[in-house]
């Protein structure tokens, strides 16, 4: 089990989204197919990417001006996970 503290509301990032400026996201896929999560600059120059697959979670450390976008994508602002 993963113990993080929430920070803020769930929210879609099917367009870029700082996720309420938060160095540590969680991020979920709910959709049934795999989807492609980009991490860009404040600018928006994408930096990385990586694929999430169906029902998979992952956590994204970033700056807090970073952006993260991907369609079928939720992600919730936390603390780093204990």
């Amino acid at each position: 089990m993963t113990t993080f503290r929430i920070l803020g509301p769930e929210i879609s990032i099917s367009s870029a989204n700082s996720v309420a400026s938060a160095k540590v996201v969680r991020v979920i896929n709910t959709s049934g197919a795999d989807a492609v999560m980009n991490v860009a600059h404040a600018n928006g120059t994408v930096y990385g990417n990586c694929t999430v697959t169906h029902n998979e979670i992952v956590f994204i450390q970033k700056a807090t001006g970073d952006l993260v976008v991907g369609a079928n994508l939720k992600a919730t602002p936390i603390t780093r996970p204990y």
